[in-house]
């Protein structure tokens, strides 16, 4: 049978020796959706992609997508060997350019509701809460700082969501100055700020913000200043 074997030699059955782990990286608002195979290093030496049935149920994804963003294994089987998948679940900024970091206001929104002498995106590192451009506000008159900046997020998938934005400034006088949130156009939720002095950062959070399918989102930020001594000025940065 050896010598056989030898001579005409046997076809045997290919199967997979080993599995390599697959990655994945998944927002905690969105579905999770793992990979239909894996990449398999076959008993011939040849890498092929294998299907993989994993062990995740329901209750285990709802607790992945309510404990936030965190790292977890998920096991499953291919051809008779484990599999590993490493899920990163992360949070996603679903704004653009929220760090103004692409020098150009786009695709935010000013409407301005005073005469401010200056709004616009600035490059200054030293004014900046994070990187080097912030969106720069400054007026020599009374009562001449009033406006908003926003921009508004369509498609989003249904969830519950949060928004973050910061202003530092000063000579500021009497402000009202606010984060909000828009849901098809009306206020549902806002968060107080103010502006003090240099580098000073005030940062509003708005939580808990439940988003249907199909709605239109709407963030931004409302600056009203009085004014004092030279003027009230501010930088605006970090929303997210």
């Amino acid at each position: 049978s050896v010598f056989s074997l030898l001579r005409e030699g046997r076809e045997a059955t290919l199967k997979a020796d080993a599995l390599d782990d697959a990655f994945l990286e998944c927002d905690i608002h969105g579905a999770i959706e793992l990979p239909e195979t894996v990449d398999a290093v076959m008993s011939d030496n040849s890498l092929q992609q294998v299907p993989v049935t994993w062990e995740l149920d329901a209750q285990q994804e709802e607790q992945m997508h309510r404990a936030g963003p965190a790292s977890y294994e998920i096991r499953g089987q291919a051809q008779g060997l484990e599999a590993l998948c490493h899920v990163n679940m992360i949070e996603l900024n679903y704004l653009e350019n929220g760090d103004f970091e692409t020098g150009s206001q786009e695709p935010w929104t000013v409407t301005e509701r005073g005469k401010a002498d200056q709004i616009y995106p600035e490059n200054k590192v030293g004014d900046s809460l994070d990187g080097k451009w912030h969106m720069h506000f400054w007026s020599a008159a009374e009562n001449s700082v009033d406006f908003s900046l926003e921009q508004t997020v369509e498609d989003l998938p249904a969830g519950t969501y949060k928004y973050a934005v910061s202003i530092m400034g000063g000579d500021g006088g009497e402000t009202e100055i606010f984060a909000y949130v828009k849901l098809d156009g009306e206020i549902v939720a806002t968060s107080p700020l103010e502006i003090t002095v240099w580098d000073s950062w005030d940062t509003a959070w708005i939580r808990g913000i439940a988003v249907q399918e199909g709605q239109s989102v709407t963030v931004g930020i409302s600056v009203k200043c009085q004014g004092a001594g030279n003027g009230a000025w501010g930088k605006i940065d970090g929303a997210m």
